[in-house]
């Protein structure tokens, strides 16, 4: 897979028309996928979801490193 050019994402930022049809077809795109694999319909937004509330109550917590010099 080729990088994106700089003068691509330049266009991109520059011209609002091809911004939003890019904003409005990424969903549609997304909802066509998932209807041929309806499990990518509540999968990713439930497996995002999951995540969150995990990092939020407690189960998977971020502690910070010891203090140990050698470690």
């Amino acid at each position: 897979m080729q990088p994106v050019s700089a003068a691509v994402l330049a266009r991109l930022r520059s011209d609002r028309l091809l911004l939003w049809s890019t904003y409005a077809a990424v969903p549609l795109l997304w909802l066509s996928v998932a209807l041929l694999a309806p499990a990518l319909l509540l999968g990713i937004p439930l497996a995002a979801l999951g995540l969150a509330a995990c990092f939020r109550y407690g189960p998977l917590e971020r502690f910070p490193p010891p203090d140990d010099p050698d470690y």
